[in-house]
């Protein structure tokens, strides 16, 4: 059922425009997403092609009822096709963001990105039908697959660690937990996220510890599934990551990508919203703690981001990849060590997905 609902007090183009919300979901009309990025829409009624056009920028091209867009030479997967009710035809803001944001230019992408934010935090920020309770954690990498290592500080033993941690603490807040591995073995990337299947897990998070070739970058971030990465060190993360599956020759059909990446998209809003609520406490919680322990430098706050990781396109729930922090940087591999950050950090992750189970559980 479609109700009408106008938001304000935001600075879009052309004043507030009206929001259709469906499903929980906001929408727009190809006009009014016109109005507020200058791409306008051209509708071929016969083949259900959608043409969107903006001078000076690559043309996108969309199909009626079909989750899948062209950006110029790029391919896209949406997370809602676009659809036609009575004579208009609405996109979701959730697609409209994968459309839109990487297309315009960066400072008028700042500006929509925070309108965006602005609706979004209008809205309860849950699509799911069921109760938030089961959390699988998937420590990354394990036995012969050391991950990261700088010196005797390995990323396998790292998360590991911090996954234990991490456990205690959302059982304390009434979640049920189950783990992809408990000691230092290896798991193949699809056998993790078909044991979360299993098991019937409602969210699926998977701990990393990152690494760059550059000693000062710090901080955390954390992923949701896209075949578009947000940048080319997104995009280089993500291969290294998923190197496992190249090394140990497993091999999938274009098309089977293809069902697996739909299916991941059907929970591509829950899964960048439980990323928002965990980025955000790791960030906050880590920043408080470095003032209380009077150590030298901010936690750097690196921003939910996009990659197309092999682990996430398997699992069949919301998924997230958190990487807490950098072995490649000093200050980050002594404090990932201790075990006071440790329990601190896994605190927070704890909270994050309490807040986000809190926002479900109000629209259940």
């Amino acid at each position: 059922m479609f109700f009408f609902y106008l938001f304000t007090g935001i600075a879009w183009a052309a004043g507030s425009p009206q929001w259709i919300l469906l499903n929980k979901a906001p929408h727009l009309t190809l006009e009014g997403w016109a109005s507020q990025t200058q791409f306008h829409p051209f509708f071929d009624e016969k083949s259900g092609r959608i043409l969107l056009e903006r001078k000076g920028l690559p043309p996108m091209v969309l199909l009626l009822d079909t989750p899948y867009a062209l950006q110029g030479e790029k391919f896209l997967a949406l997370p809602q096709p676009p659809f036609r009710q009575g004579n208009k035809i609405l996109l979701s803001l959730e697609s409209a963001e994968r459309l839109f944001l990487p297309s315009v230019p960066k400072e008028e992408g700042l500006v929509l990105e925070k309108n965006f934010q602005d609706v979004k935090g209008q809205e309860n920020t849950c699509r799911l039908d069921r109760p938030v309770r089961r959390v699988f954690l998937d420590p990354g990498h394990g036995g012969e697959d050391f991950g990261t290592k700088q010196g005797n500080v390995s990323e396998k033993d790292v998360v590991l660690s911090f996954a234990r941690l991490a456990a205690d603490e959302l059982r304390r807040r009434g979640f049920v937990v189950s783990f992809s591995r408990t000691r230092d073995v290896f798991l193949p990337l699809e056998v993790r996220s078909k044991l979360a299947e299993k098991w019937k897990a409602d969210l699926f998070i998977s701990l990393h510890a990152n690494s760059s070739g550059h000693a000062t970058a710090h901080g955390t971030e954390t992923y949701i599934l896209s075949q578009d990465a947000t940048d080319a060190e997104a995009r280089k993360l993500a291969l290294i990551e998923n190197s496992i599956v190249q090394d140990q020759g497993a091999k999938q059909s274009a098309v089977q990508d293809i069902l697996w990446d739909m299916e991941q998209t059907s929970f591509l809003q829950d899964s960048a919203y439980l990323a928002s609520y965990i980025q955000g406490a790791i960030v906050e919680n880590a920043h408080t703690l470095l003032l209380k322990k009077k150590v030298a430098g901010d936690w750097k706050n690196r921003g939910v981001r996009q990659a197309p990781f092999f682990v996430l396109n398997r699992a069949a729930m919301p998924a997230v990849l958190v990487e807490l922090g950098y072995l490649s940087n000093s200050r980050d591999r002594k404090l990932l060590t201790e075990k006071y950050f440790q329990e601190s950090l896994a605190k927070a992750l704890a909270e994050g997905v309490k807040k986000y189970r809190d926002a479900c559980r109000e629209i259940q």
